[in-house]
């Protein structure tokens, strides 16, 4: 596989941004579900439920139960959703579900309303991210382009610049420890003493 950014390093090391080749939703903690009709053919969300549960949803969300937003879906080859916004397409899109959570839960974690919501829209674009196939991982190689570091599981565009920052703290770690390894050997060599490196 290609990889989607490459960075070289001093000594002969490089970094590289790959797509995740297992991708898997995200299991982390998450504030919200995203609820989708459980007779679609694809997975829209993290919940299949039957239409009687949406309904439910629903009105949950209109008298305060819940905070949540519409979920609208883009189905064509592939899928995409998004929070609140439809997509343009008559024909390939619509309303999926919803993402919501319990109000009194969700205000107990968060000073505002308003700051549920920007949580569960940023829950939405994880879940979309790995929908979309926006799931990566780096590896650190080293100049014979073996592994010397990796991490995977990072949705989204915006974890690139995180990324490339880890690689850097990473080569500047190996870097330090080979260049306290090269002073150590001349340490010794300037005494006469022979080390094996």
């Amino acid at each position: 596989m290609s990889p989607v950014r490459e960075k070289p390093y001093p000594n002969g090391m490089r970094g590289v941004i790959e797509y995740d080749s297992e991708p898997r939703p995200y299991d982390g903690d998450t504030v919200g579900q995203i609820a989708y009709l459980k007779r679609s053919r694809y997975v829209l969300g993290t919940e299949a439920v039957e239409r009687e549960r949406m309904d439910e949803i629903a009105r949950g969300i209109e008298e305060g139960i819940y905070v949540g937003l519409p979920i609208f879906s883009y189905v064509h080859g592939g899928s995409t959703i998004r929070a609140g916004v439809g997509f343009s397409c008559p024909w390939d899109s619509g309303q999926s579900g919803f993402v919501y959570c319990e109000r009194e839960k969700a205000l107990k974690e968060f000073t505002s309303e308003e700051d549920v919501i920007k949580c569960l829209q940023s829950e939405v674009k994880i879940f979309d991210a790995y929908l979309t196939g926006e799931v990566y991982g780096y590896r650190l190689l080293d100049k014979d382009g073996e592994e010397l570091e990796s991490c995977w599981g990072f949705y989204g565009d915006d974890e690139i610049d995180h990324m490339l920052s880890e690689l850097d703290a990473h080569a500047e770690h190996y870097l330090k420890k080979d260049q306290q390894e090269r002073d150590e050997v001349r340490y010794w060599a300037e005494r006469d003493v022979m080390t094996t490196p």
